[in-house]
């Protein structure tokens, strides 16, 4: 019963941290657009619309036709509806992540159910893009979820820890399932469909147990990866992002998103690493005080509005740089990534300490050999597979291998959930360490990520009212200062300004302005602006052609 208490538990944190990203994250980019009846500029105002829209879009843009539905449909419902539901989504990949590794239903091990939140939280690349954001979340995300919660049945009936009959109903919801997971994304849906088609073969040839779910499922797992692969506005699509980019291409995407997952899964790899560890004769006991001093300091500074990495760059752009002629463009790609490094040094940091100190913690003995794992093992190369199918994409963004680090994660639990690696890792001494860089790890990110999105929504608000208080006025061009918040937070926040294209497009599209740019505004102009925001817009409207908003084009 306690077991089942502290799960809960965890998966209510899960929850909570989850809405409140959610809650404070902006509508941005694509959001916009999808706020819209597709390339219509009709604002979505009924059910009628949501299904004109995802037609529109299934016809001139791509077949995902369920993930659509449900962007449009909550995009429609509202933003608060939105943020729970996205939340839920969440928390339920948790609990199939969890109920994959166990391979049966039961929720008395609320360790590795946290482990699976935290890993979850560290090694999903981009984070903020493929859970938090609404147009990103609803594509891997929602995507995921459904596939994992096809996939059970299959699983439980492989390891033989539950027989599901031949109910015509269950047989009628796999159909549906099957559906659901072929028009999902398109590596998974491949991937999927050749996992259900494999495993049903399997248990008809080898075990003599075919079902009619399993071939309801087949069925509709065929169904939807047509219906996605069909879709006229895939082909639309293609020929637009495909322009210039040969086979040489394709490979290199390979590599690039390949190598940017095994960065975000870093943690995860330094963990599987002290598991298999045969760790040491001698205990090295080692405080790190000074190290821990340091990261103390730059969380101070990070959290201060980054006060070492603005003296640092600073102090080379006033003294340095004026020494070589450094370009202009090159003085802005500093400052970017500097004002950008601090976070990653921070994370670094901690992750390495935490690393040498478990694994000098670890006691002597015999270790464990992945060779024992056929489980995890299958799933790492399902995952490798999963990336391999994106060959045939125009771009691979990391991003796209969401589906095959959930995968990865999968197999990493099972091997946690082994009582030797279990016993290494999670008690004792060692135990406490792990716990403390997990603790560290996560907290230190979630902060962060609250705090930027908090920053971000603040000022977003205030933007959207000048929009909107210039739309009403017939006012059709905007002049914002650059957003001055830099950091991300590991990826967990993602966020464009206001002139990033896609962003600009839609936002100007929905709310009925002309233009919008955005460009350092001299000291007169960000005095007018600061007092516009101070005094909610109510102001003289002469304040805003002070500002350097224009009736005419511009």
């Amino acid at each position: 019963m306690k077991e089942k208490i502290f799960s809960a538990l965890a998966l209510l944190t899960i929850f909570l941290i989850m809405f409140e990203l959610n809650h404070l994250m902006p509508l941005h980019r694509d959001d916009f657009d999808y706020s819209m009846v597709w390339k219509t500029g009709e604002h979505l105002n009924s059910l009628a619309n949501v299904f004109e829209s995802t037609q529109i879009h299934y016809l001139e843009h791509g077949g995902r036709a369920f993930t659509v539905f449900c962007l449009n449909l909550f995009l429609w419902l509202g933003k608060f509806t939105f943020d729970v539901a996205n939340a839920l989504m969440f928390v339920a990949l948790i609990i199939l992540i969890y109920l994959h590794a166990r391979r049966e239903i039961k929720f008395d091990e609320p360790k590795i159910l946290a482990a699976a939140g935290i890993l979850a939280w560290l090694c999903i690349p981009h984070f903020g893009e493929v859970a938090i954001w609404k147009s990103g979340s609803t594509v891997y995300l929602w995507s995921a979820v459904p596939v994992a919660l096809f996939l059970l049945p299959y699983n439980f009936t492989f390891a033989g820890t539950k027989d599901f009959g031949d109910s015509n109903f269950f047989a009628a919801a796999m159909l549906f399932l099957g559906i659901i997971a072929g028009c999902s994304v398109e590596n998974l849906a491949v991937t999927v469909t050749l996992l259900s088609i494999g495993l049903t073969i399997y248990f008809w040839q080898t075990r003599n147990n075919l079902q009619l779910w399993m071939v309801t499922g087949n069925l509709g797992n065929i169904l939807g990866l047509i219906i996605l692969l069909a879709a006229p506005g895939n082909f639309v699509r293609y020929d637009v992002q495909s322009i210039g980019k040969g086979a040489l291409i394709h490979i290199g995407n390979q590599f690039a998103g390949n190598g940017e997952m095994l960065i975000f899964l870093l943690p995860l790899v330094l963990l599987l690493i002290c598991a298999f560890s045969k760790g040491s004769k001698f205990a090295k006991e080692n405080s790190g005080r000074k190290i821990f001093i340091l990261i103390g300091i730059l969380i101070l500074s990070y959290f201060c509005d980054n006060f070492l990495a603005r003296t640092f760059k600073d102090f080379f752009i006033g003294n340095i740089f004026p020494s070589f002629n450094v370009s202009e463009k090159f003085i802005v790609r500093f400052d970017n990534f500097i004002m950008k490094s601090e976070e990653f040094i921070i994370y670094a940091l901690i992750l390495l300490v935490i690393f040498r100190r478990v694994k000098s913690s670890i006691k002597f003995g015999g270790g464990v050999k992945l060779r024992n794992f056929s489980y995890s093992k299958f799933l790492f190369g399902l995952a490798i597979f999963n990336n391999f199918v994106m060959i045939g994409a125009p771009t691979f963004p990391a991003r796209a291998t969401f589906s095959s680090v959930v995968m990865i994660l999968i197999g990493a639990l099972v091997i946690l959930r082994n009582s030797t690696v279990h016993e290494k890792i999670f008690e004792g001494r060692t135990g406490e360490i792990v716990k403390l860089g997990a603790a560290l790890l996560s907290g230190f990110t979630i902060l962060s990520a609250l705090f930027i999105t908090a920053n971000l929504r603040t000022e977003n608000d205030k933007r959207v009212e000048i929009v909107k208080y210039a739309a009403e006025r017939k006012i059709y061009f905007v002049k914002f200062p650059p957003l001055e918040i830099k950091n991300r937070a590991m990826r967990h926040v993602f966020f464009s300004d206001f002139d990033g294209t896609v962003t600009k497009e839609g936002l100007c599209e929905f709310y009925g302005i002309e233009n919008i740019r955005v460009k350092d505004l001299t000291k007169k102009e960000r005095g007018y602006f600061e007092r516009l925001q101070a005094e909610k817009i109510k102001t003289n409207l002469s304040d805003w052609y002070k500002l350097g908003i224009w009736r005419k084009k511009y």
